[in-house]
C-alpha cells in the first residue's frame, strides 16, 4: 500500500544473452497475452500501458535494455491516493512471469524470426516517423468496440422513440424535445444535460442512417489512433461542445443528431494528420465514404437542413482535443491506450467551458416558470370544470357546496402556485406575465367568492361587482393571449 504522487516500482533482471529485439519480441507476445497496449519506442526502449481502472488511473510500463540487464518499470500515469501495490504486481505478478513463460515455450529459431519481423516493422516506422499504419484499420467489431457501442446506443434510442409512437420519417419538434433535443431556452433554464443527450437523438431515419454512416468510417479510424477510453471521451466532449456552439449561435429552434460529435472526430483526425504520428496511406473505400459524408453534409447545410454551426463547433473542438492528446501524450512515445491523465483534463476543460457558459447565461428561472405555468393551466382547467358544474346543480345548496368545496380550493391552489414563482429570477417579459397571472389568480378567487355569496345568500346584490371583476378577467386573458 502506497500513498503518493505518480508512484512507481522498478526491477532489474539479467538479459540471459538475449538481443534487444528478442527481448522486445517476447515483451510483445507477453503484452498481447495480458491485453496491454504496447509500443517499441526505439532500439533500446519498449513501453506498454495497463488497462484502465475504475478510478480512471492506469500504469505506464517501461522496459529498457541496458548493458547491466533489463530494467522493468511500472509508473502510475496520474496522482495516486491509494496505489495498493499495483505497480509491483504489474512487474512481478504479470509482465515478468508472462515474459519468462513465453521464452520457455519458444525455440531459438522462432524467437529469432519474431525478433527480425518486429525489428523490420519498427525500424520502418521509426524511419518514416509514422507510428500508426493504415493497414491496421479493421472494419469488424474487434478493435472497434466503442464505435459499435455508440452506433448501438443511437439505434436503440431511435427504436425506443419509434415504439413510443414517434414518426420515424418526420418526428415533431415536441417529440425531439421530449427525447432530449437541444434548445437554448431549456439548456440555460437548467437542463444542461440536453447538450449530451441530443447527440443520440435523430430527426428521422434518414438523419440516423447518415449519422451512422459517418460515425462508422471516422470512428474506426479515430478509435485505432486514440484507443478506446480517449476516443469515447473525445467523442462525448466534442459532441457537448458542438451542442454548446449551436445554442450559443442560434438561440431559436430544437436541434439533435450525432453530426457535431462526428465532426469532432474529423477534427481529432485532422489534428493527427498534421503530425508524423500516423501513416497517410488509407484504404480507398475509407476515403470515398468519408468524402461522400462530407459532401452530403455540405449540401444539406446549404439547403438549411443541417446544423452547420454545431458541425463547425465540433470540428474546432476536435482539433483542439487532438492536439492536446498528441502533444501531451502521444509525442512522449508511450503506448496508444495510455494517457488517462490528459483524458481527464479534456473532460475537465469541457466541464469548465460548460460551467462558465451556464454561469453567464443560465441565470434566470424562465424554464422553471414555464413549467409552473403548465401546472397552473392544469389547475385552471380543474377549477373551470367545477364552475361549469353549477349549471347541473339541482339546488342553491348544491351549487354553494360545489363553489365552497371544489372551485374555491382550486383557485386558492392556483394563487399559491403563482405566489411561489415570486422568488424566480426572470427577464422582463416573464416578470410581466407573472404579474398578470398573479392578478388573474386574485380576480378569479374574488369572482368565485362573490358568486358563492350570491348563491348562498340567494341575493343579486353582488352582481355589479361580479360583472366588474369578470370584465377585468377578460382584459387580462386578452393580454395573456398576446404574451
Amino acid at each position: 500500500m502506497v500513498l503518493g504522487w505518480k508512484t512507481q516500482y522498478e526491477k532489474r533482471v539479467p538479459t540471459e544473452d538475449l538481443s534487444n529485439w528478442e527481448i522486445f519480441a517476447l515483451l510483445e507476445k507477453a503484452c498481447l497475452q495480458l491485453e496491454w497496449e504496447y509500443l517499441v519506442v526505439d532500439e533500446e526502449t519498449f513501453t506498454a500501458t495497463t488497462p484502465t481502472h475504475w478510478t480512471l488511473s492506469e500504469e505506464i510500463i517501461t522496459v529498457a535494455v541496458e548493458p547491466a540487464g533489463i530494467v522493468f518499470k511500472s509508473q502510475s500515469e496520474s496522482l495516486e491516493l491509494y496505489e495498493a501495490g499495483r505497480n509491483k504486481k504489474n512487474i512481478e505478478g504479470h509482465l515478468i512471469p508472462a515474459f519468462k513463460k513465453i521464452k520457455a515455450g519458444l525455440d531459438k529459431n522462432k524467437l529469432q524470426n519474431a525478433a527480425n519481423e518486429l525489428k523490420a516493422a519498427t525500424l520502418k516506422q521509426l524511419k518514416s516517423g509514422n507510428r500508426i499504419d493504415g493497414e491496421k484499420i479493421t472494419f469488424g467489431f474487434r478493435g472497434n468496440e466503442v464505435t459499435f457501442f455508440l452506433i448501438a446506443v443511437n439505434v436503440i434510442v431511435f427504436i425506443a422513440m419509434a415504439m413510443k409512437g414517434v414518426d420515424i420519417y418526420q418526428p415533431t419538434v415536441d417529440d425531439i424535445l421530449a427525447w432530449g433535443g437541444n434548445v437554448e431556452f431549456n439548456v440555460t433554464g437548467g437542463e444542461w444535460w440536453r447538450l449530451l443527450t441530443n447527440i443520440f437523438v435523430h430527426i428521422g431515419i434518414t438523419h440516423l442512417l447518415v449519422s451512422l454512416f459517418g460515425l462508422f468510417f471516422i470512428g474506426i479510424m479515430v478509435e485505432s489512433i486514440l484507443g478506446k477510453l480517449k476516443y469515447l471521451i473525445a467523442y462525448l466532449c466534442t459532441g457537448v461542445l458542438a451542442s454548446l456552439a449551436s445554442i450559443a449561435w442560434v438561440a431559436e429552434g430544437v436541434t439533435a443528431g450525432a453530426t457535431g460529435a462526428i465532426f469532432g472526430m474529423f477534427g481529432v483526425f485532422t489534428a493527427f494528420l498534421t503530425t508524423r504520428y500516423i501513416d497517410k496511406k488509407f484504404p480507398k473505400i475509407w476515403l470515398v465514404c468519408i468524402g461522400a459524408y462530407v459532401v452530403y453534409n455540405m449540401v444539406t447545410a446549404l439547403q438549411g437542413q443541417n446544423d452547420d454551426v454545431a458541425n463547425l463547433g465540433g470540428f474546432i473542438s476536435g482539433i483542439c482535443a487532438g492536439y492536446l492528446f498528441y502533444f501531451f501524450h502521444f509525442k512522449k512515445n508511450v503506448a496508444r491506450a495510455g494517457g488517462t491523465r490528459i483524458s481527464v483534463e479534456v473532460l475537465l476543460i469541457t466541464g469548465l467551458i460548460l460551467f462558465f457558459y451556464m454561469k453567464k447565461y443560465g441565470k434566470d428561472d424562465s424554464l422553471r416558470f414555464e413549467k409552473a405555468v403548465m401546472r397552473l393551466n392544469q389547475i385552471e382547467v380543474k377549477a373551470m370544470t367545477q364552475m361549469q358544474r353549477l349549471q347541473l346543480a339541482s339546488s342553491n345548496d348544491d351549487a354553494a357546496r360545489v363553489l365552497r368545496d371544489s372551485a374555491l380550493p382550486e383557485w386558492k391552489h392556483f394563487q399559491t402556485e403563482i405566489t411561489k414563482t415570486g422568488k424566480y429570477t426572470l427577464d422582463p417579459k416573464f416578470v410581466h406575465k407573472r404579474e398578470l397571472l398573479s392578478e388573474y389568480a386574485g380576480l378569479r378567487l374574488r369572482q368565485t367568492e362573490l358568486i358563492y355569496k350570491s348563491v348562498h345568500e340567494e341575493t343579486d346584490k353582488y352582481n355589479p361587482e361580479i360583472d366588474e371583476v369578470s370584465d377585468k378577467i377578460e382584459r387580462i386573458i386578452d393580454q395573456l393571449g398576446v404574451e
